[in-house]
C-alpha cells in the first residue's frame, strides 16, 4: 500500500508538463535494477551505470533521477537513503542533485580506498598465464577505474600492449598498431600461431 502510494507520488512529478523528463511509468518499463547494497562494491557502480542508462534515454529531469533512482533502492542501500534523506531533511538540505547522489552513494557503496586499489590493480596488470581474450576482457573491466592513465585510444593501446607476454609483444610492437581492437585481433593471431607451432 505504501509503495503503490510513493509510486503515484512520483508518477505525479511531471504531471502537465511531458516535454520535461520522462513518467515513472516510462522509467519502470525499461525494467530498471535494483540495488541493495550488499555484495562486491564494483556492483554498486554498475547499478549506477545501468540506472544513468535508463535516466538519460528517458531524458529524465535532475530532480526525477534522484527520486527514481532512489525508489529502486532496497534493503541496506534503502535504509542508507532514508537516513541520508532524514538527515539532509532535518538540516534544512533537502533537494539533492543527481551529481551528489551519485557521490554520497559512492561514498557508501564504492568507496574510495576501494577504487584506488582497483585503478592499482589496472597499473598491474599483465598478461601472465591469461589469453589475449582473457587478458582483453580483464583490461577493459579494470580499465574504468584509471582512465586517467588511458584518456585516449593510442595510450589505450600502448598500455595493453607493454602488458603482453614477451612472445607476442615481440611479434606485434614493430606493427605499431594505434587501434586497441586491432592491437588484441593482431595478439589474438599470433597467440593462436604460438599455440599450433607448440602443438606440431
Amino acid at each position: 500500500m505504501a509503495t503503490r502510494r510513493h509510486v503515484q507520488n512520483l508518477g505525479g512529478l511531471n504531471a502537465g508538463n511531458e516535454e520535461d523528463g520522462c513518467s515513472i511509468e516510462q522509467f519502470n518499463q525499461m525494467h530498471p535494477p535494483t540495488f541493495d547494497g550488499r555484495g562486491d562494491p564494483t556492483l554498486a557502480e554498475d547499478w549506477i551505470q545501468d540506472i544513468e542508462e535508463i535516466l538519460c534515454v528517458l531524458n529524465c529531469t535532475d530532480r526525477q533521477k534522484v527520486l527514481y533512482s532512489a525508489f529502486k533502492l532496497t534493503g541496506e542501500a534503502k535504509r542508507w537513503w532514508i537516513s541520508e534523506r532524514t538527515i539532509r531533511e532535518a538540516d534544512g538540505r533537502g533537494v539533492v542533485s543527481w551529481l551528489h547522489f551519485k557521490q554520497i552513494f559512492y561514498d557508501r557503496f564504492f568507496p574510495r580506498s576501494i577504487r584506488d586499489a582497483r585503478a592499482k590493480d589496472f597499473v598491474d596488470l599483465v598478461h601472465g598465464t591469461m589469453t589475449v581474450h582473457q587478458y582483453a576482457a580483464r583490461y577493459i573491466e579494470l580499465s574504468r577505474f584509471a582512465l586517467y592513465l588511458i584518456p585516449d585510444e593510442e595510450k589505450k593501446t600502448r598500455k595493453f600492449e607493454e602488458g603482453l607476454n614477451n612472445h607476442i609483444y615481440e611479434r606485434v610492437v614493430a606493427l605499431q598498431i594505434q587501434n586497441f581492437s586491432e592491437l588484441v585481433d593482431k595478439a589474438t593471431i599470433v597467440e593462436r600461431g604460438l599455440k599450433r607451432g607448440v602443438e606440431l
